[in-house]
């Protein structure tokens, strides 16, 4: 099992500290989970953790999570906000009683090459030029 975490960290257009989590946050990978965060708390910005990527957060994660939002708290920093947060682990806050803890916001949605509609996608021909399946030709002949 691969437990490997990559955490990179920049500034979005609100002026707001982004790190963005790629891999699993486990007892391996947390105390590098909890200095990254500490060193944002200390700037005092507002903290957002991007955890779209996290393919794990287990007891140990949640922990480095919850201490790192008491941190925030005790220092009179904003709160820190979860983005991305998939079904799986949005269940896991819940049944923990931890999803009051962090407020939450969508992933952004993913900027494809190009500006003109349709950029970025394959060509399709259109449906009348492609040519149906065999199976469904003898069906249809049938």
């Amino acid at each position: 099992m691969d437990t490997t975490l990559e955490i990179t960290s920049h500034r979005d257009p609100d002026g707001r500290s982004v790190l963005t989590l790629r891999g699993e946050v486990d007892i391996r990978t947390g105390p590098r989970l909890r200095a990254a965060l500490d060193e944002q708390i200390a700037r005092g910005r507002p903290l957002v953790l991007d955890v779209a990527g996290a393919v794990l957060i287990d007891a140990a994660g949640l922990r480095v999570l919850t201490s790192a939002q008491r941190r925030a708290a005790e220092l009179g920093r904003p709160p820190i906000t979860l983005r991305g947060v998939r079904p799986l682990f949005a269940k896991t806050l819940d049944l923990t009683g931890l999803d009051h803890l962090f407020p939450r916001e969508p992933a952004p949605a993913p900027v494809l090459a190009g500006t003109a509609p349709g950029a970025g996608r394959p060509r399709q021909a259109p449906p009348a030029a492609r040519r149906p399946h065999p199976a469904a030709r003898a069906l249809a002949s049938a």
